[in-house]
């Protein structure tokens, strides 16, 4: 098991004890693993080495050969500890643009990542709908174990 594998795991782990039922989990035979919690926009992978953190469309690939993992431990805590305002902008009835934002209790947003379409009817006028998502795990009560996945190392 590499240290992504792991790190995926205790992820895992910490999300299923917290969450239970509201956790769906699935392994496939090539061994790519896929996390998501019901009701929410969500989602996190282990593939081809890589620990892939995402909110709806927009996702970030993490890995010890990027030697970002640890930065990728932090963006899935974010996510969950904090709640997130998506901003969709419309043309029609094409949403061209999705823009994903962590707001932190100190009224700080951090972008977690914009998606967007080539083709859209340019012309048409321009709306905007926010919306949010309330935090789904108190950040007082996951911080011990945060530190704790943080600081486990692979065993070879």
């Amino acid at each position: 098991m590499n240290r992504n594998q792991k790190k995926f795991k205790e992820i895992k782990d910490f999300l299923i004890e917290k969450l239970g039922d509201k956790i769906d989990y699935s392994k496939e035979e090539d061994g790519n693993e896929y996390l998501n919690i019901k009701n929410s926009s969500f989602w996190i992978s282990n593939t081809l080495g890589e620990l892939v953190v995402g909110y709806g469309f927009i996702h970030k690939h993490f890995s010890e050969e990027y030697n970002n993992l640890d930065e990728g431990i932090f963006q899935t805590f974010d996510l969950l500890t904090n709640r997130i305002k998506t901003t969709n902008y419309i043309k029609g009835n094409t949403i061209f643009k999705t823009s994903i934002e962590i707001e932190h209790s100190n009224s700080n947003s951090v972008n977690f990542g914009t998606s967007s379409v080539i083709f859209y009817p340019f012309w048409k006028k321009t709306q905007i709908e926010t919306s949010y998502d309330e935090k789904i795990l108190d950040k007082n009560e996951s911080e011990n174990r945060v530190n704790i996945i943080l600081e486990t190392e692979y065993n070879k």
